[in-house]
C-alpha cells in the first residue's frame, strides 16, 4: 500500500466521482477489532446506527475513507484497507476495539444522498395511527391484522407486476387503495428525501432498490407498504 490505503471494487458503479467538499452518504462496515480482520467492530447497518454523511475531502474522516471515497462512483461498493496511518494511528480506538497500529478493512458504499419514492400502505391493527383519509374513524383498520394487510398488498403485487406499465399501475393503485394521504393526493410519490428523514425500515428498503425496482412488502410502526424507487 504506497498510498497508505487500497482499494478493490466489490461492484461497479456509474457516473462521476465524489467533488472536495461535497456531502456523501455511505454505509459503511468496519473489520479489525483486537487486530484480527476478520471481526468487525462497527457499522452503519448495526441496530441504532444509520447511514453516514459527511463533506468529502476536508478531514472530516479518516484519510483512507477521504481519498478512497472520492474515487468512488454513486452506487460503488468497494473493500477498501488502510494501514495504521491512514485509519486511527498509534493511538488505536478503544472503545471500538481497535488496537494502537492497526490496519483495517471497511467495506464502503457510496450511496445518493437523496432517493425518491412512490409507495402504497395498507394499514392495519397495529399501525401507530388508526385512522386514514379512506377510514376516518379506523373502523376497518382496527379489524385488519398483519396478514390480511400483507395479503391485500400481495394482490396489488401481482396485480403491478402482470402489467405492461408497472409505474402506471402501481400509481392507480396508490391513488385510490394507499391508506397514506400521498395516494390520492400524488399517486403514492414522497418525492425526494434523505438520510433520516424515513423511518430507517423504509428508507433502508428504498436505498436498496434500483430506480424503477419494486419492493417486496416493507413492514414499518405505520403499516405495511410496497415501494417504487422513482429516483
Amino acid at each position: 500500500m504506497s498510498t497508505g490505503w487500497e482499494k478493490n471494487i466489490l461492484k461497479e458503479g456509474k457516473g462521476e466521482t465524489p467533488e472536495k467538499g461535497k456531502t456523501v452518504t455511505v454505509h459503511c462496515t468496519g473489520y479489525g477489532k483486537n487486530g484480527d480482520l476478520s471481526q468487525k467492530f462497527w457499522s452503519t447497518k448495526d441496530p441504532g446506527q444509520k447511514k453516514f454523511q459527511f463533506k468529502i475531502g476536508l478531514g472530516q474522516v479518516i484519510t483512507a475513507w477521504d481519498a478512497g471515497v472520492m474515487t468512488m462512483k454513486m452506487g460503488e461498493r468497494a473493500e477498501i484497507t488502510a494501514s495504521p496511518e491512514c485509519a486511527y494511528g498509534s493511538g488505536g480506538f478503544k472503545a471500538w476495539g481497535i488496537l494502537p497500529n492497526s490496519t483495517l478493512k471497511f467495506d464502503i458504499e457510496l450511496l445518493p444522498n437523496q432517493v425518491r419514492a412512490s409507495h402504497i400502505l395498507v394499514k392495519h391493527k397495529n399501525s401507530r395511527r388508526l385512522a386514514s383519509w379512506k377510514d376516518e374513524h379506523g373502523l376497518e383498520i382496527k379489524q385488519r391484522t398483519v396478514e390480511e394487510a400483507k395479503a391485500t398488498l400481495s394482490k396489488f403485487l401481482s396485480e403491478i407486476k402482470a402489467s405492461s406499465n408497472k409505474a402506471e399501475t402501481f400509481a392507480k393503485i396508490a391513488k385510490t387503495q394507499s391508506d397514506c394521504s400521498s395516494g390520492p393526493r400524488n399517486s403514492g410519490d414522497l418525492n425526494w428525501f434523505g438520510p433520516g428523514q424515513m423511518m430507517i425500515e423504509f428508507e433502508d428498503a428504498t436505498y436498496g432498490l434500483g430506480i424503477g425496482e419494486i419492493s417486496g412488502i416493507v413492514d414499518t410502526a405505520s403499516g405495511s407498504h410496497i415501494l417504487l424507487r422513482t429516483g
